[in-house]
């Protein structure tokens, strides 16, 4: 019976680690360890810091159906996919909003800008204000539903073109990336 306090502190200090295992921490954010999008349950893929002039910006995390390490394969692939951002600092609307449009520029051809105009319009409507510290945001990229963005948990719209959710995904998985730390810790290959 001597182990018996053993087991006793192990039941009351198990729920705890139970609860670390289910997230991870990036520079000082939490990023639950598993997502569900349309039905499909999701696994973070990996995550990275924005830096913007030495600024850290946002928290940048990947979450995919199973574990990638190609930006191609997790644009493309055929299942729901999620860019969860947490807002490290205080960033207003319209620098967000830009950032996020010149993402999309240096992923499409004049052409393709030209064929989506309507959607890059729609997309940067979506965002209603300005971006605070704290704030989280999710774009999901769903095959037959297109870009869903959500904020703090609230939806605040949808693009409905599975074309033009493979190059909101290229803003961060693509040949020339918002930032190429981000990319390379989105692309871990599950942690």
């Amino acid at each position: 019976m001597q182990y018996g306090w053993i087991l006793a502190l192990a039941l009351v200090l198990l729920p705890g680690f139970a609860g670390a295992a289910d997230s991870r921490e990036v520079s000082g954010v939490d990023l639950p360890r598993h997502v569900t999008v349309a039905g499909t349950e999701l696994a973070l893929n990996g995550a990275g810091v924005r830096t913007r002039f030495f600024f850290r910006v946002y928290v940048g995390a990947l979450y995919t159906a199973e574990p990638v390490t190609s930006g191609a394969s997790a644009i493309t692939m055929d299942a729901p996919r999620r860019v969860h951002l947490a807002m490290l600092r205080d960033v207003d609307r319209e620098t967000m909003v830009d950032a996020l449009q010149e993402g999309l520029e240096r992923t499409m051809s004049p052409a393709e800008q030209e064929r989506h105009a309507g959607h890059i319009r729609a997309f940067r409507e979506l965002f209603p204000g300005d971006f605070n510290e704290g704030d989280r945001g999710d774009i999901d990229a769903i095959p037959g539903e297109g870009v869903v963005v959500r904020m703090n948990g609230r939806e605040l719209g949808r693009v409905d073109s599975d074309a033009f959710a493979r190059f909101v995904l290229a803003i961060w998985l693509g040949d020339e990336p918002a930032d190429d730390d981000v990319k390379a810790g989105m692309l871990q290959g599950g942690e």
